[in-house]
């Protein structure tokens, strides 16, 4: 592992994992050097990527003094984030994903926010844009600006921009023993409820300033198989965060998405291998799930009707459940 050392400590430290993006990467690069926010340093992690990924890292470290790279051998998402986490100088970290950009005044933004609340976590809303960089015609407009407490942050944990690991800015001491699991798909549902659970509030930011690109090729697409039951888990982990606070309509909910990310990966596979250990222990987890919300009674009609219309229409779901104002998007780049 190699890497380029800034001379000063930093505000905040920007980690961008980098894989096979080299056709997105330096939008990427430059949404963060433009930021109106310059007290930062934006550590590019090139996790072992084959194609012109590390000559562009290289590259851009060698123009601004901002940047630090790191060559490491392949470990995946989570891996890439945490070797960022082990060598960041700021007292505030953010994660932005390398074929994903940021409006410039993303950390201003949120800094200013999260110093205005005494808060340790602060999130943006999220624009979305398909692969050619178009807006895309998909757009969910998920928060408004206020303050969540832990509890109600939990409740809309499957709001995307609060699930999502990146759209934030996090104090640096919620990652004082904290990583991101290695060898995990999904990891982001994993890691925050462990977020969460060090905070008392959530403050939102209703402006879509983290730029989501729709990648055909990301790692949440392609071939359906048995390593897509990691998805069942993560779904778990939010289950037993909800479950925990007491919001049994979030309980519900996740329960319903664990058993139709089940559903689905068993239709996907061969005879073979839905007999498959991975399938049996997956069930077992489902099943667990489905005792939990018979005991802790969140099998409703109230909670059956929304968990349809949220499987229906999400958008609408989350302007019904949680009263959010719909605005036209804006390309704000």
């Amino acid at each position: 592992m190699s890497e380029k050392r800034a001379e000063s400590r930093p505000e905040i430290s920007v980690i961008v994992p980098v894989y096979k993006v080299e056709r997105y990467l330096n939008e990427c690069i430059d949404s963060i050097l433009a930021q109106t926010f310059t007290d930062f340093e934006l550590i590019l992690v090139d996790d072992g990527s084959p194609d012109g990924c590390p000559a562009l890292c290289d590259a851009a470290a060698a123009k601004d003094s901002r940047i630090r790279v790191i060559h490491q051998q392949n470990k995946g998402l989570s891996g890439a984030r945490n070797a960022g986490i082990e060598i960041a100088r700021g007292n505030w970290l953010s994660f932005i994903d390398s074929d994903d950009s940021v409006d410039k005044t993303f950390c201003e933004k949120l800094y200013h926010a999260a110093k205005q609340a005494g808060a340790k976590l602060v999130v943006s809303d999220i624009l979305y844009f398909d692969a050619d960089g178009s807006l895309s015609g998909y757009q969910e407009r998920a928060l408004r600006t206020e303050t969540l407490s832990r509890e109600e942050a939990v409740h809309r944990i499957r709001l995307t921009p609060l699930v999502h690991a990146t759209t934030k800015l996090y104090s640096r001491e919620l990652f004082a023993e904290l990583r991101f699991p290695i060898g995990q798909n999904y990891e982001d549902a994993l890691t925050i409820p462990a977020v969460l659970e060090q905070v008392t509030d959530v403050v939102c930011v209703g402006e879509p300033l983290y730029h989501y690109r729709f990648n055909p090729n990301g790692i949440v697409r392609g071939k359906i198989g048995l390593k897509n039951l990691q998805e069942v888990y993560a779904n778990y982990a939010l289950f037993q965060c909800a479950l925990k606070y007491g919001r049994k309509d979030t309980v519900y909910l996740q329960y319903t998405i664990m058993k139709a990310f089940f559903r689905k990966v068993e239709r996907n596979l061969s005879p073979e291998d839905r007999k498959s250990v991975q399938m049996k222990q997956a069930e077992a987890c489902l099943k667990k799930a489905e005792a939990e919300v018979k005991q802790a009674g969140a099998f409703t009609v109230q909670n059956w009707l929304e968990a349809e219309l949220r499987a229906v229409n999400a958008p609408l779901y989350n302007r019904c459940k949680y009263k959010i104002r719909q605005t036209k998007p804006k390309k704000c780049r």
